[in-house]
């Protein structure tokens, strides 16, 4: 009787996350996880410009940053939401954060051109 008991568990346990993440990894399209990564990095490199335009005070750049960030803002609000755990630990923040680093390090080189 025990060992059935055992035996319903191990029915009932789920796997590993990374198990999770790799068959959601395989049922989701090349062009749908490109799509996220793509939009992420925008998100997030338009974010990391905003501060740095503010920071440094250039009002030209403030509002062409505004401008940009939402438009896209309406890109990102109007998907559907991340409910795997592909798209919640990896498609949205590591193209985020990669897009913010891009952006911070790249915003002083868009200052000088405007």
């Amino acid at each position: 009787m025990h060992v059935c008991r055992n035996n319903n568990r191990m029915k009932n346990k789920k796997p590993p996350r990374y198990k999770r993440i790799y068959i959601e990894y395989k049922n989701a399209s090349t062009r749908e996880i490109w799509e996220g990564i793509r939009d992420n990095f925008i998100f997030g490199f338009l974010g990391a410009i905003l501060v740095v335009f503010i920071a440094t005070r250039t009002d030209l750049a403030v509002l062409l940053g505004y401008l940009a960030y939402y438009s896209f803002m309406g890109r990102i609000v109007n998907r559907p939401k991340y409910v795997t755990d592909l798209g919640k630990l990896i498609v949205f923040p590591i193209p985020s954060a990669l897009g913010a680093f891009v952006g911070y390090k790249l915003s002083y080189l868009l200052l000088q051109f405007i």
